[in-house]
């Protein structure tokens, strides 16, 4: 259990030419939280989608629970795996987006359901009754029955985060959570973000709720063009940071 749950050693990616992502070295451990910060465009979200192979990298080495992603080493050599294989291994990982991508057509219970039975092969009782708990958990077990489009944007994204806990994974990848919601919705969900944290949940958030990354994060990232500028304990690097472009990037978000 010494091995990182996320390991990244020089990851490159880059878009019609244009570099987003310089060799980027990043290291999870498990059980912990760890914020990726910085302004946009920085590459953080690129690099939180590569963890989970929705963006293939173009070099160095990702891997996660000490298994490549993506790929597998035959003969001193690297091979893409099937559709069917990155499924799999994308179903260990857990991945709550900006614009919470709820199927609009079902209900909050079916949105939770739906992957445990058509992924993972359970039976439709067992994943009513998770999906029941899971939204327990995050305070919406009486919206079981509403459609997406008659949920608050917080509820809508903790409906998203109970999704996928439903799966049973071994990362939880969240990138701005908040971003899309107003104001006053930020903390319901920030709330249960931070009961998933002091349950032991292996988590990267990227994110630009600075206090949540001081009281939650056990590691920050800044990046900033594509390479991380500073990394360290979040009480240290986003109160006595040591980088210039760090300290103006603070001067402007707190």
């Amino acid at each position: 259990m010494n091995t990182p749950m996320v390991e990244a050693r020089g990851v490159h990616k880059s878009y019609a030419g244009i570099e987003v992502l310089k060799g980027v070295d990043l290291t999870v451990t498990r059980g912990e939280v760890t914020c990726l910060i910085g302004p946009s465009g920085s590459g953080k979200s690129t690099l939180l989608r590569c963890i989970n192979h929705l963006e293939k990298h173009d070099a160095g080495e990702l891997r996660v629970d000490g298994g490549l992603v993506g790929y597998e080493a035959r003969g001193g050599k690297l091979y893409e795996l099937n559709d069917k294989q990155i499924c799999a291994e994308r179903a260990q990982i857990g991945m709550v987006f900006q614009r919470f991508n709820l199927f609009q057509h079902l209900t909050v219970l079916e949105n939770v359901t739906v992957g445990q039975v058509k992924v993972k092969g359970s039976s439709v009782e067992a994943a009513n009754a998770k999906a029941r708990e899971l939204l327990t958990r995050v305070g919406l077990e009486s919206k079981e029955k509403n459609y997406p489009s008659q949920l608050s944007g917080g509820q809508q994204q903790r409906v998203a985060i109970a999704r996928a806990l439903a799966m049973e994974p071994k990362l939880m990848l969240f990138d701005e959570p908040t971003s899309a919601l107003d104001p006053e919705l930020v903390g319901e969900v920030l709330d249960v973000m931070k009961d998933l944290a002091r349950s032991g949940m292996t988590m990267i958030v990227v994110t630009h709720e600075m206090n949540f990354a001081k009281e939650v994060a056990n590691t920050v990232y800044f990046l900033d063009g594509g390479v991380i500028e500073e990394s360290g304990d979040p009480r240290v690097v986003l109160t006595t940071p040591s980088s210039e472009r760090l300290k103006s990037f603070l001067s402007k978000v707190l």
